[in-house]
């Protein structure tokens, strides 16, 4: 039953906060969440001895009753689940080695569609701050395949951002550090609901969770990990728009910063990631834009295949049974990028007459099976 599923999913998760590769350890030692649980604690352990540290916690009463909690909670207020293992689990933060067991979400997003901007900063923003947020959200909207807005919730720029997007009509996604029973700050509460009306708001921590300061940091590597590029529009030398920023630079996603004034406190952080060759400086939205090709209108997109490719490409999704639609697709995917190397996702779905949901599975097999390799900026090329 799905349900049990979540909760096993939930007890793995809830032992192992802050240290999610031991949990995925676990998990390819059994196989499955499922199977973990199928045993008594002490044939878990003998399965897998490294379980002997955790197992009176993993398997005990509290934690168990805590994970039907949680569940429970989450399913009757309906807040989507989905774990680690999971079809719909988002492609770009699986890639990363401290992607988390299991993700509450309410609202709805592609996650594997193209453009995401992660949109950073601090919570003290300046009248310049907010005027440049403003600014380079404007200027994105105006892309032929407008990007997804991903940021934390947080006040100052965190608010703008999703603020902004919303305005000029982008999807936007937040990621809190707290559990869906308590939104923070509470002033963002209404800000959260508009959110899940156009786009979501995204967590992996239970629905009863507080507002840990450690929780804080912890979310900053899944807004870093969501998105192709992370941009900061405002920090000082210390805060959590910079941690975000290190941690896309740590997942090879491209990395950008708005400069100030070199005695201007607010913008210690920038200009310093920018002097350190992190980040790269941005005027405007075209800075981004040439940097992650995402300057192409819709209509200017390469549609190069021929006639006979793109009938073979259009048949994949016309009535032919699953695995053998994927099969074509993935051939028409491998024949595209051979002539167009390093191109990214909006480019494959022009070329092949597909959306960013049809052709994530193929590519994802294709990239499991070594065909082709993802790199910065999230652009494809053929191994």
């Amino acid at each position: 039953m799905r349900r049990d599923y979540f909760v096993y999913a939930a007890a793995l998760s809830n032992c192992f906060e802050g240290n999610i590769s031991a949990a995925k350890e676990i998990i390819d030692c059994f196989g499955s969440v499922e199977d973990i649980f199928e045993c008594d604690r002490r044939e878990a352990v003998e399965v897998c001895p490294p379980l002997a540290r955790c197992a009176a916690k993993l398997f005990g009463q509290q934690n168990m009753e805590r994970a039907h909690r949680d569940i429970e909670w989450a399913l009757d207020h309906g807040v989507d689940i989905v774990t680690y293992t999971d079809s719909g689990y988002p492609r770009r933060l699986r890639e990363c080695p401290d992607a988390p067991i299991i993700l509450y979400s309410k609202g709805f997003c592609d996650y594997n569609r193209p453009r995401f901007i992660a949109i950073v900063g601090t919570r003290a923003a300046t009248q310049y701050g907010r005027k440049y947020c403003s600014t380079i959200i404007e200027g994105l909207a105006t892309c032929g395949i407008k990007p997804v807005v991903v940021s934390g919730l947080a006040l100052g720029i965190d608010t703008y951002a999703h603020t902004f997007a919303l305005r000029n009509g982008l999807d936007t996604v937040a990621v809190m550090g707290t559990g869906f029973d308590n939104i923070y700050p509470r002033s963002n509460e209404q800000l959260a609901d508009e959110i899940m009306a156009h786009g979501a708001v995204l967590t992996e921590f239970s629905p009863f969770t507080e507002g840990y300061p450690v929780n804080f940091v912890r979310r900053n590597r899944i807004i870093a990990a969501l998105a192709d590029c992370t941009l900061v529009v405002e920090s000082k030398l210390k805060g959590g728009g910079l941690i975000t920023a290190r941690l896309a630079q740590d997942y090879d996603r491209s990395v950008f910063a708005v400069p100030g004034r070199i005695d201007d406190n607010t913008f210690k952080g920038c200009n310093e990631i920018i002097e350190e060759n992190i980040a790269a400086i941005v005027t405007g939205a075209g800075s981004i834009k040439r940097a992650m090709g995402w300057d192409e209108p819709a209509g200017q997109l390469p549609l190069v295949f021929d006639a006979e490719r793109r009938s073979t490409a259009s048949d994949a999704l016309c009535g032919l049974p699953g695995s053998e639609a994927r099969g074509r697709l993935k051939t028409a995917i491998l024949t595209f990028l051979a002539d167009h190397p390093e191109s990214d996702i909006s480019a494959i779905c022009a070329a092949t007459g597909c959306d960013s949901r049809s052709i994530s599975l193929p590519l994802l097999e294709l990239e499991m099976s070594g065909s082709i390799i993802l790199m910065s900026g999230n652009r494809y090329r053929v191994k």
